[in-house]
């Protein structure tokens, strides 16, 4: 059947890959994945801020093709600004809606560094978590009493794109040079 198929080829590549580790420096490596990118990964400081030397921005262009790679979300003035309440613990002015957002600083990689809401200044990390964003890659736009936050991409951005790595698999790309494009100056050892 299928299913047996499917299972005799995963569990020879479970055996493949079994007893192999990623490095870095000799110490296991932090090998974090995402969905989809922006196009681009994300640097590990710029979401966790802590710098690791592999987990840096690379090429993943790839992404740009994928299954729901831009999502647009509608949200009411009066659920957004619950959002950033509860979220946040920003009271927006319930008056001028169209002033709550600044225009955002990026990254190097496209990701929202940071914006001004209502006058504080909030990580574009904060402000996907209490909004409830597929990625930090986003432009928010009001009108006629409700605001259009158009995301790119899908997760924290750090590490490997789930959709990037499969279309360099289709490419005919193996397992290590997949991780050694994502996670560049680690090693495998067994």
């Amino acid at each position: 059947t299928a299913y047996e198929t499917n299972y005799a080829r995963l569990s020879a590549l479970v055996d493949e890959v079994e007893h192999t580790v990623l490095l870095c420096d000799g110490a296991p490596a932090c090998a974090s994945y995402f969905a989809i990118s922006n196009g681009r990964t994300e640097t590990s400081e710029n979401v966790w801020g802590t710098a690791l030397p592999y987990l840096v921005s690379v090429d993943s262009s790839t992404d740009l093709s994928a299954d729901n790679y831009e999502v647009t979300l509608t949200l009411s003035a009066a659920q957004t600004g619950q959002l950033l309440s509860e979220g946040l613990g920003i009271a927006a002015d319930p008056d001028a809606p169209g002033q709550w957002f600044g225009e955002p600083t990026l990254t190097a990689s496209g990701y929202v560094a940071s914006l001004p809401v209502c006058g504080q200044t909030v990580s574009g990390a904060a402000l996907r978590r209490a909004l409830g964003l597929r990625s930090a890659c986003f432009t928010i736009r009001y009108q006629d009493g409700s605001f259009r936050i158009t995301t790119k991409g899908y997760g924290h951005g750090v590490g490997l794109s789930q959709w990037g790595a499969k279309a360099l698999a289709e490419q005919g790309q193996g397992y290590a040079d997949i991780l050694a494009h994502y996670f560049p100056g680690t090693q495998l050892c067994r």
